[in-house]
């Protein structure tokens, strides 16, 4: 069973909008996809050759894979990693990849160990930049993760047929995982009381993108931010649990 633990994550809650990390973006990758920063199982398969090797996050004190160079850095991923699959009840793999063409995160359903539930890789050039962040770069790390992860967890209850149906965009399904990052920042911060939610809507905010036409739009800034803080107000002020904040979330993003 995989067991919530505390996170190594510093930082106060401030909101600031100068830093400018990279996740999920509308931008020109190794080929072209469909589905925003969700990789479908032929697309995968070329990023999957450039990355690390993967590990599950069982109890969160697995090395993590492809150091940082930071041990202590690792050894808080390694717990958020735990912590997110606990929380969105989703068991994915985690690898790095080489993203030096576009720095980026996806997820995908392709699985190459038993029981998970699909794959995360994040970037290692994404992850330089998120570092780099002023304000709480273990935060930014920690919303890009939960952005994925939210999309694992679209991936396993069939949400992803639902929000794309009929639309010309991923728009929808890229703030609906915006917003379950914020739900999780939300449930961080009642256990956590310093916890840097704030973080995680400035973040997104600056992943923003304005092509309204582009089949890639992901959601204008103003929108991604304020999915977070919708998924935020959901789980640390009206304190929902999941199921019932997962639908909260689909019908949110539903009227956009």
């Amino acid at each position: 069973m995989i067991t919530r633990r505390d996170t190594v994550l510093g930082g106060l809650l401030t909101v600031s909008w100068g830093f400018v990390p990279c996740n999920c973006a509308a931008q020109e990758l190794r080929t072209r996809h469909s589905f925003g920063c969700m990789l479908a199982a032929d697309e995968a398969d070329q990023f999957l050759k450039k990355s690390t090797e993967q590990q599950l996050f069982l109890t969160g004190k697995e090395e993590i894979i492809a150091k940082s160079g930071d041990r202590e850095f690792d050894y808080a991923l390694a717990q958020t990693l735990s912590r997110l699959a606990d929380m969105f009840q989703v068991l994915p793999g985690f690898a790095y990849f080489d993203d030096s063409d576009a720095p980026n995160a996806y997820a995908t359903t392709v699985a190459r160990m038993k029981r998970a539930d699909g794959t995360v890789l994040y970037g290692m050039h994404l992850l330089k930049r998120s570092l780099s962040a002023q304000e709480s770069p273990d935060a930014v790390v920690a919303s890009i993760c939960a952005h994925e992860f939210g999309h694992i967890l679209q991936y396993k209850h069939g949400l992803d047929k639902v929000l794309l149906a009929g639309q010309p965009t991923v728009m929808r399904l890229e703030l609906h995982a915006d917003y379950l990052s914020g739900y999780f920042a939300g449930a961080r911060k009642l256990q956590k009381k310093n916890y840097p939610a704030a973080v995680f809507a400035t973040s997104q905010y600056a992943a923003g993108d304005n092509m309204i036409n582009n089949h890639a739009h992901h959601g204008r800034p103003e929108e991604r931010a304020a999915a977070v803080v919708r998924g935020f107000e959901v789980a640390y002020r009206e304190r929902r649990q999941l199921a019932e904040a997962i639908q909260i979330g689909v019908n949110y993003v539903s009227t956009l």
